[in-house]
């Protein structure tokens, strides 16, 4: 079960953005300026504009099924596109066990049909928020152990290394299309974070300063950028070479469960709101 930290202070009866229009400021804060003349306060006076601040939610829904019914079967992908999928290093993902494929509104329902048949039941569901451009770490598989996995690069040359104990994330990042803030950009990569922490120097308000960090490990070729438009949403799963023991996708994306291995899908919907700013 893949699970998140959402961002704390989730606003009350957000406001959803729901096409082109309007224009986000560099804060992410939108000004709303009084409608007409009659808006003014009794004195005669201008109201104070009303600040929003952009929020968005994802909606997590993650499914297990045994090995090879997803990475094995074009039953899923044939309701996806995975076509926009720009891997930041050439086509990196299929070859380290991983597909990524975009669907629209209206494949939804026929997606979880699919879905439903092979799990016998409803996938689970639950929801995160962010801000545009604060990162946002996934938790695929927890507590994992010292591991040894190979990646594949965008030179078709294999490298391997010794990763420690840690967690093993999806680091995501959503901003938005500033000509229609409905449309998330996704971008997205691997990453091993080590559950041994080290102190390192930052640049806090007061200057530098010592901090203490899990240390973390990126998986750069397998890193891809998306944009999901209105009601859209992207499929995160396993390909072909997941079964391979020693590749990125089956060390992220497969687990064992009772002596029998499985494999996760997670699907992410997006969806974004305009909230009110507390003033201080």
């Amino acid at each position: 079960m893949a699970s998140a930290a959402a961002l704390s202070g989730c606003p009350a009866e957000p406001g959803k953005i729901g096409g082109a229009g309007g224009s986000a400021r560099k804060d992410g804060a939108l000004p709303v300026m009084p409608k007409g003349p009659g808006s003014g306060s009794a004195d005669g006076g201008s109201k104070k504009p009303k600040r929003l601040q952009i929020v968005v939610t994802l909606k997590l829904t993650t499914i297990e099924v045994p090995v090879g019914t997803a990475s094995g079967s074009e039953d899923i992908w044939s309701y996806l596109d995975e076509e926009p999928v720009k891997a930041v290093h050439s086509a990196s993902l299929g070859r380290n066990g991983f597909r990524v494929g975009l669907g629209r509104a209206g494949s939804w329902p026929d997606l979880v049909k699919i879905l439903k048949r092979m799990t016998g039941r409803s996938p689970s569901q639950s929801l995160v928020a962010t801000a545009p451009g604060v990162p946002l770490p996934i938790v695929l598989k927890e507590k994992q152990t010292t591991q040894t996995i190979f990646t594949f690069h965008a030179d078709r040359t294999l490298s391997g290394r010794d990763y420690p104990p840690g967690d093993y994330l999806l680091a995501m990042v959503c901003t938005l299309d500033q000509d229609d803030l409905s449309k998330v950009l996704l971008t997205a990569m691997p990453q091993v974070r080590s559950a041994r922490s080290r102190k390192t120097f930052a640049l806090g308000k007061a200057g530098p300063e010592i901090v203490v960090r899990s240390q973390v490990f990126d998986f750069s070729p397998l890193a891809f950028r998306l944009l999901i438009p209105a009601k859209g949403f992207v499929v995160i799963g396993p390909g072909a070479n997941s079964r391979n023991p020693t590749s990125v996708g089956h060390h992220f994306l497969v687990r064992k469960k009772e002596g029998m291995e499985f494999e996760a899908l997670l699907v992410l919907t997006p969806e974004v709101f305009a909230t009110p700013v507390r003033r201080p």
